[in-house]
């Protein structure tokens, strides 16, 4: 595998630093002495400045920005919409957080989630399922610029108290960290703002106001990421690590650094092929495990070295995003993020009627409907059915029914719809489907005629029976076909006697009773 970055290689004895392309990893808690808070001084080595900083990749999608103007429980701190998809009950409500911005640069950091968030949702699977997402800023000031950097002598201080380490200069965390122990000091902070002002984020991003390279998964819980050159693809790694679960599939041991014996979605140690859990995704005769070559770079398979480890762990591909910058991830971890978002996300955004419970007695037609959240290139499946049975064609987002085409009583209408997505092959729990179903109640009117009795003067009167709270309409026809109403009236008791008016000509006619509509 090809290196990315040139860089002047060194000792890797800090928890959580990336192999050759520099990735940041995952970092811990370690047992550097930790610093006074609130008390630093901010000492700057030679040659520091900005210019000596990357510089920002100028080619972000910036977003709109509108002001939603909430409570303010924290001084200095406001929240805005920067991309607004759907009601956040059934969105995955990404929220980015300022870290090192004074008061005065507050104004740039909307731009910057702005362009942070649009870099995300531009990389797969992320881009075939934008409109899932709802995207928010909380702004709060620093009282200084940027981030720690122990590593150069360098300290600053800023609100969620953020550092890079002091080996690598590249994983940046928050406490509890190798620097402060003190939770409250830097999750917890984070933990407060989104309560305040967002309890269904799903994905929290801490974006640092540093140009240097950098990021980190905040322990599975916020993806921090700078806003260097390389922050669109580190911030998109950190947040496979959040919200999939996705462990890195570096190679290189990291002493110091705690890690867990527990796979991940797209790490294992297991090489029974029965046993692999993305053995859905590996074609027919390819090797287990799967030899780094060319002629098995682009499929899935089992490729040795994951997990921090050169042997005995495995990953899915030969690279993936969760292994070096500038790759796309590959199809476990594609699969597992599309799983992870339908955790957060259902796909039937709205139905009608509201009301699960109907109850009809008429024989107007009923119209069901979805209102459906469509990903960016391929439509959802639709399937209606009544009484369990699928109707046939129905697969629109709509569906009518006569009632007299159901049983009186209790009947069930239900649309099942799923994402039959090539992105996923394994989908146990049935994430990718939801069923939404009307219980409907017919209480059809009965009515019989009888009693018919024949009276003077070319007369006859016969008796309505049965229940028609909406009264009755009684029709009268010389061929069967075409009817005419000649009276309508309620039931009393139950029952109405009908006496005709004879007609002057025809010989004979037909009479029925109906409930109107």
């Amino acid at each position: 595998m090809c290196c990315v970055l040139n860089r002047v290689k060194r000792q890797r004895n800090y928890s959580d630093v990336g192999q050759s392309s520099g990735l940041p990893l995952r970092g811990a808690p370690g047992s550097v002495t930790l610093r006074a808070l609130n008390s630093r001084p901010v000492v700057r080595p030679a040659g520091w400045s900005a210019a000596s900083r990357l510089h920002r990749r100028a080619s972000h999608l910036l977003i709109a920005l509108v002001v939603c103007c909430l409570p303010r429980a924290f001084a200095q701190s406001s929240i805005q919409t920067i991309l607004a998809n759907g009601p956040v009950s059934n969105r995955l409500n990404i929220v980015v957080l300022s870290e090192g911005y004074t008061t005065n640069q507050l104004a740039q950091f909307p731009g910057d989630a702005a362009n942070a968030a649009a870099a995300l949702l531009a990389h797969q699977p992320y881009q075939e399922y934008s409109k899932y997402f709802n995207v928010f800023a909380i702004a709060v000031a620093s009282s200084q610029s940027g981030s720690d950097h122990p590593a150069y002598g360098y300290y600053v201080n800023t609100y969620f108290n953020s550092t890079y380490d002091p080996v690598s200069d590249r994983l940046i965390t928050i406490p509890p960290n190798f620097a402060d122990t003190n939770y409250s000091h830097g999750q917890g902070k984070v933990d407060a703002l989104l309560q305040t002002y967002m309890p269904d984020c799903q994905l929290p991003i801490l974006l640092v106001n540093d140009f240097t390279d950098g990021g980190s998964d905040g322990f599975n819980k916020t993806a921090v990421a700078s806003i260097g050159y390389e922050s669109p693809e580190i911030l998109t790694h950190e947040t496979g690590h959040v919200l999939a679960n996705l462990g890195d599939e570096y190679t290189n041991a990291n002493p110091g650094f705690p890690v867990s014996s527990a796979e991940e979605p797209n790490t294992t140690q297991q090489t029974n092929l029965l046993l692999i859990k993305w053995n859905v995704w590996i074609p027919t005769n390819t090797p287990i495990p799967t030899p780094p070559t060319s002629d098995y770079s682009s499929v899935i398979g089992l490729f040795q070295g994951a997990h921090y480890n050169p042997t005995n762990w495995y990953r899915p591909k030969f690279d993936c995003l969760m292994n070096h910058l500038y790759v796309p991830f590959c199809d476990v971890c594609s699969e597992a993020l599309v799983l992870a978002f339908y955790q957060k996300v259902r796909p039937v955004d709205a139905f009608a009627p509201a009301s699960t419970n109907l109850s009809v007695s008429t024989t107007q037609a009923l119209t069901f409907s979805l209102t459906l959240l469509q990903p960016a290139t391929h439509n959802l499946d639709v399937q209606w059915s009544t009484n369990g049975v699928p109707s046939d064609g129905a697969t629109n987002p709509t569906f009518t029914v006569l009632p007299q085409s159901l049983v009186s009583g209790s009947n069930w209408v239900s649309a099942m719809t799923k994402d039959n997505t090539p992105l996923v092959r394994d989908d146990p729990t049935n994430l990718l489907a939801q069923t939404v179903t009307w219980a409907v109640n017919v209480n059809r009117s009965q009515l019989r005629l009888d009693s018919p009795l024949w009276l003077t003067g070319a007369k006859f009167a016969f008796r309505i029976v049965g229940d028609a709270p909406q009264g009755v309409v009684v029709q009268y026809s010389t061929n069967l076909f075409n009817w005419v109403p000649v009276a309508t009236n309620s039931l009393a008791g139950g029952q109405l006697w009908y006496t005709n008016t004879p007609p002057a000509t025809s010989p004979r006619g037909f009479y029925r009773a109906l409930t109107p509509e």
